[in-house]
């Protein structure tokens, strides 16, 4: 007995379109994979970049940077030289003959009223490749 032929392009159909589904999934998937791999890796490049960046400034000694938009950086108030004492400082400080070591300094301990209330000229003490090493504060 034959199978009418109506019946088997019917069947047929039904099993294409099921191929096609499956091949738009697995299509899906791939591209799925493809973006994830590919977020993956440029999260690992940043990563690197910024770790990259990290060396090179500690290379550097970068401090810290200090806007510069008064005319005569040089003078400094009271106030001003109590906010940098407020926190870590970055290089050895010196307020007329009271030297501050950086690397004793803490700032929750400081005894401020050591400092005199007065205006300040501010100079630098570099080494020998023109880094900063000393900020020298002189009471005017």
């Amino acid at each position: 007995m034959a199978v009418p032929q109506v019946n088997l392009r019917y069947a047929m159909g039904v099993k294409m379109k099921n191929i096609t589904d499956y091949l738009e999934i697995a299509a899906y998937i791939f591209i799925f994979c493809i973006a994830g791999t590919l977020l993956l890796y440029q999260n690992r490049e940043l990563n690197y970049f910024i770790t990259a960046m990290k060396n090179v400034a500690d290379n550097q000694n970068i401090l810290y940077e200090q806007s510069y938009d008064k005319p005569d950086n040089s003078k400094v108030s009271y106030a001003e030289l109590i906010t940098v004492l407020s926190g870590d400082i970055g290089c050895d400080i010196q307020i007329n003959d009271l030297p501050i070591l950086k690397e004793n300094y803490n700032y929750q301990e400081f005894d401020f009223s050591g400092v005199p209330q007065s205006d300040y000229t501010k100079s630098y003490q570099y080494d020998y490749s023109g880094n900063i090493v000393k900020v020298i504060y002189t009471g005017s």
